[in-house]
Parts: structure tokens; C-alpha cells; sequence
């Protein structure tokens, strides 16, 4: 009797967990492929005192943008972000990293979200939104920008009025590039043949 007891305290203390997570993110987060994502999930930031929050974030495959009020560079991965800030200082600033190419920054409605103020893109060093302070149990628009690069781990900062803390990891565009259609269609069908060859 007690160890069904334990398994089922256990049961529902692992149910919710999974649920408080799926319930704190956003819609970004929990994205995937068929809405044409090829990777997505959230990361927090915490720098120790009343900085906190989290990004969500995901990347899409060129054309399968799902959201409205953002059109990604034809032919390119659409990357998209949103803060949501659960400490008491407000956000006024998301900064992320860029090491490669990138065009097109943006903001789309998403979640009731507050816009950005301003928003700029270095193309090879950062991409910058600037709000007028996202407050506590608020968050931002969805942040977006398009690259013909495949992601890698990279870093942003978020600032409020006197603090900033690092957000790590993020996506950011990379030094390889959007495999080609007949690039991919080749690599299947060597992977075919070889699978057929060492079932003969």
C-alpha cells in the first residue's frame, strides 16, 4: 500500500511539473514541426536579484512563418523570440548576439504583448529591441528577424534600468548555410542506396 502511495505521489508530482513548465511558456516554445518549426524551447535569465524572466524562442523553416504582422526575406529561417518577465524590474532591452548574417528585424503581435519601442539589426553583431519597460507578469511582442543560416548556441542580454544579466542559450544564425533542395534531395538518396546495399 505505501509504495502505490509513493509511485502515485511521485506520478503527480512529475505531472506537475511538466505541467507548470508547459503552462508558464508561451507559444513559441512549444512549437514544432508541423507548424514548421525545426527547433524550439525556452531559456530563463535570473541574475540574482529582481532581474527574471525567460525567452521563448523558435526557429522556422524558409515559407512556413505561422504567425501574422511578420514576413521573414524570402528563401531564409525565420528566428522569433519572446520575453516574459517574472521579477520586479521591468525589461527594457533584449540584445542578441549575431556572428552571421541576418536581415529583416521585426515585431509581431503574439500573447497580448507589448511592441518594442525601437528595434535594430547590425547584420553580423547584434539584433536589439528596445521597450519601455516590460513589467512584472508581462511580456513582449514576438521578436523576429530572418537569416539564410542555420542556428547555433549563442547568447543575449536583457536590460532594465540599472541591471543586466546574460540569456544563454539562444539561437542565432550560423556559419552554415540553408542546404540546398537538390543538396538534400541528394544526401536522401545516398543514405537510400546505402541502406539498400547492406540489405543485399
Amino acid at each position: 500500500m505505501r509504495a502505490m502511495m509513493a509511485r502515485s505521489f511521485l506520478l503527480a508530482v512529475i505531472v506537475g511539473l511538466f505541467t507548470s513548465t508547459w503552462a508558464q511558456a508561451g507559444p513559441l516554445a512549444n512549437d514544432s514541426v508541423e507548424f514548421g518549426a525545426i527547433t524550439s524551447g525556452s531559456t530563463p535569465f535570473d541574475n540574482g536579484g529582481t532581474l527574471k524572466g525567460f525567452v521563448d524562442w523558435a526557429v522556422y523553416n524558409p515559407g512556413t512563418f505561422p504567425y501574422a504582422g511578420y514576413t521573414a526575406t524570402s528563401g531564409e529561417l525565420s528566428y522569433a523570440y519572446q520575453i516574459f518577465v517574472t521579477g520586479a524590474a521591468p525589461v527594457s532591452s533584449f540584445e542578441l548576439v549575431l556572428t552571421d548574417p541576418a536581415d529583416n528585424i521585426g515585431n509581431f503581435p503574439l500573447s497580448g504583448g507589448m511592441a518594442p519601442a525601437s528595434q535594430t539589426l547590425t547584420s553580423s553583431t547584434s539584433a536589439k529591441w528596445t521597450f519601455n519597460g516590460i513589467p512584472t507578469g508581462g511580456n513582449s511582442n514576438g521578436l523576429a528577424f530572418s537569416s539564410p543560416r542555420l542556428p547555433q548556441s549563442l547568447f543575449a542580454t536583457v536590460i532594465d534600468t540599472g541591471q543586466s544579466t546574460w540569456v544563454i542559450p539562444l539561437p542565432s544564425p550560423g556559419p552554415n548555410g540553408i542546404p540546398e533542395p537538390a543538396s538534400l534531395g541528394l544526401a536522401a538518396m545516398g543514405c537510400l542506396m546505402l541502406g539498400y546495399r547492406r540489405r543485399r
